[in-house]
């Protein structure tokens, strides 16, 4: 019998599509164009991952309190919310590619307004995405599909890498990187627009059927009169919930680690008379690629053990390959790209399907509490104020060892090579030794995850 696509799909998959050309891009190449480019200083880029982790932390249950509690047009429904802002969110992403002069207090100031505003407009799209997933189909089955269809066009999303590499030579014509990514920024802008205005949760048509004169359908969280606060806190009391956001929060740290050094721990681990530039952009282009295809056509598998099982066999796959890379050492570049091509792989892989445990907690709040509707924002968001500093952790933890042992002199020219082989052995350790530790700590904490194999059969017929 042949399966019928999930709700909204279309519209869910063209959100991810332009979602993901300006996320999966922007956080692959803002670290080398503030470092390697606009020659940020230390001490201004540790204060901007500072500001830029509080902020991270406050503006996710901000906008949860707002998508969930308030009824603005910004906010009445999901898909009006990404309509209006998605726009916004595409000036954004360019904000970081605009210099705003050469001094070392404009670059940093530079980088504190691009973090922050892009982050802004990042967490209130993602937020209402996340809920979307939640929202437009109970179906455990049919959130299985929708994550599959909606990697195909975040696969096709992370190809904004290879236009951008091609495109500015690696960054070598940042005339054409300026450019291409503005051409990116309008197209983003237009499929997450086609999504505000297509992609209806399962309340809008519940309330459209209950209600067909009302001109306006409002969603689940502009109904919700129990306390923003009393609902954060049943939500962190929750086991579940612990155990996922403790292995989350180590998969963001991975995953942005990964995403901001790669290009970086490249260029000086794998000599470029080894590798022409040509296949280095590939291999670039290639770590944002494969992690897609690996959920594209691994749902059957997924759908047969159950994300829990595969998620915890990545993390012993990641465990057993650092240690692996560490002791055959960084004497073969191939080995190398092809072990962080595995990594990067399997971390995006692994990240994709976390929307569906976070589902899951969002049923088992609302069964539990027995709430009218999805409290899906709050969710999501308890779950990005816990994780989310992550994001700035990563690269200030790095960009500390980094100095430590001499970065800023090598890009300066002024490291002696003994003191220069140093430096890259440290960088072949933090990509050996950095998801051991994680595999670690993730495989303990995700094993005291017991929402498995969840089921909910439920529709709404129109």
């Amino acid at each position: 019998m042949k399966r019928n696509l999930p709700r909204g799909t279309a519209a869910y998959c063209c959100l991810s599509l332009g979602f993901t050309m300006l996320s999966r891009s922007f956080g692959f190449y803002y670290l080398k164009v503030f470092l390697n480019l606009y020659n940020v200083k230390e001490n201004w880029f540790h204060l901007s991952q500072v500001l830029f982790m509080i902020w991270n932390a406050i503006n996710d249950p901000l906008f949860a309190l707002l998508q969930d509690n308030t009824n603005s047009f910004l906010t009445r429904t999901r898909r009006e919310g990404i309509f209006f802002t998605a726009p916004l969110f595409a000036m954004s992403y360019m904000i970081a590619w605009l210099p705003f002069g050469q001094s070392d207090w404009a670059v940093g100031i530079h980088l504190i307004a691009a973090l922050c505003i892009y982050d802004t407009l990042y967490t209130f799209i993602g937020l209402l995405s996340c809920c979307l997933f939640t929202e437009l189909n109970v179906c455990q089955t049919d959130r299985l599909l929708l994550t599959r269809y909606s990697t195909i066009t975040s696969l096709i999303g992370s190809q904004s890498i290879f236009l951008l590499e091609f495109s500015s030579d690696s960054l070598r014509d940042f005339t054409a990187f300026q450019a291409t990514s503005l051409g990116i920024s309008v197209v983003a802008s237009l499929l997450m627009m086609y999504a505000g205005l297509h992609a209806h949760t399962t309340y809008d048509i519940e309330a459209k059927v209950t209600f067909p004169a009302e001109e306006t359908c409002k969603d689940p969280g502009t109904e919700n009169q129990e306390s923003f606060f009393r609902n954060t806190v049943q939500i962190l009391r929750e086991k579940n919930f612990i155990a996922f956001v403790v292995t989350n929060f180590f998969q963001e740290f991975h995953k942005a680690y990964l995403s901001g050094f790669t290009a970086i721990f490249c260029d000086h681990l794998i000599p470029k008379s080894q590798v022409p530039v040509s296949v280095r952009s590939i291999f670039y282009g290639l770590t944002g690629t494969l992690g897609g295809l690996a959920v594209i056509f691994g749902t059957p598998l997924i759908e047969r053990l159950g994300y829990f099982h595969v998620i915890r066999y990545n993390f012993v796959w990641k465990f057993f390959g650092g240690l692996t890379i560490f002791f055959m050492g960084p004497s073969s570049p191939w080995l190398l790209m092809f072990f962080i091509l595995l990594d990067s792989s399997f971390a995006i892989a692994t990240f994709s399907l976390f929307n569906l445990p976070l589902a899951d907690i969002a049923d088992h709040d609302k069964e539990k509490y027995n709430r009218r509707y999805h409290i899906s924002s709050t969710v999501f968001a308890t779950n990005a104020l816990i994780v989310k500093p992550s994001q700035s952790l990563a690269p200030m933890i790095v960009v500390a060892v980094l100095n430590a042992y001499g970065y800023e002199e090598l890009k300066a020219g002024s490291l002696p090579t003994y003191e220069t082989s140093i430096l890259k052995s440290v960088m072949f350790q933090i990509i050996s030794i950095f998801p051991i530790l994680l595999a670690v700590v993730q495989y303990f904490s995700w094993s005291q995850f017991t929402i498995r194999h969840r089921i909910v059969e439920q529709t709404i017929d129109v």
